[in-house]
C-alpha cells in the first residue's frame, strides 16, 4: 500500500505518493490557498462589533477570538486533512508523513481526527514548500 508525503504551508500543499520504499514519488495533489496571500483587510467583512455594557452606560469593542487570517489558515488545514482522510478511508494509503512550518503544522495536527492521528507516521516542523518529491521523501527518511 502507498504512503503519502504532505508538504504544506498556509498558501499551498503538495502531496506526493510513494507506492514502494525507494520508488519514485509522484505528485498526486496540488492544492493552493490564494487567501493566504490576501491582505487581512480583504479577509475581514468589517470592524469588530460593539456591545453595550450590562448594568451601566457605555460600550466596549468585541475582540475576535480568531483572526480572519487564522480562520482561513484553519480552513485550509482542514481541507488538506480531508484529502488525506479520504485516501486513508478508501484504502488508497496505509499512512502518511507531513511537513509544514511550525504554526501551520500545529493547525494540521489540530485538523486531524483520531483515525488520522494513528495513520500519521511522522512529521517535521520545517518548510519544504520548494522541494521535489525525492527531496520530500528524503527529508522523512530518518523517521521511517
Amino acid at each position: 500500500m502507498s504512503l503519502w508525503f504532505v508538504i504544506a504551508d498556509a498558501a499551498k500543499a503538495r502531496i506526493f505518493e510513494q507506492t514502494a520504499q525507494g520508488s519514485e514519488p509522484l505528485e498526486v495533489l496540488d492544492l493552493s490557498h490564494p487567501e493566504a496571500r490576501e491582505p487581512v483587510t480583504h479577509l475581514a467583512s468589517d470592524s469588530p462589533g460593539v456591545q453595550a455594557t450590562a448594568g451601566g452606560p457605555g460600550t466596549h469593542g468585541m475582540q475576535e477570538k480568531v483572526t480572519p487570517r487564522e480562520a482561513e489558515d484553519q480552513r485550509f488545514a482542514r481541507s488538506i486533512m480531508k484529502e488525506v482522510k479520504g485516501a486513508l478511508d478508501n484504502g488508497k494509503i496505509s499512512g502518511f508523513y507531513m511537513a509544514a512550518p511550525p504554526h501551520f503544522l500545529g493547525l494540521l495536527r489540530g485538523a486531524m481526527d483520531p483515525h488520522l492521528s494513528k495513520a500519521l507516521m511522522g512529521d517535521l516542523d520545517k518548510n519544504l514548500a520548494g522541494v521535489n518529491g525525492n527531496e520530500a521523501c528524503a527529508a522523512f527518511r530518518r523517521l521511517h
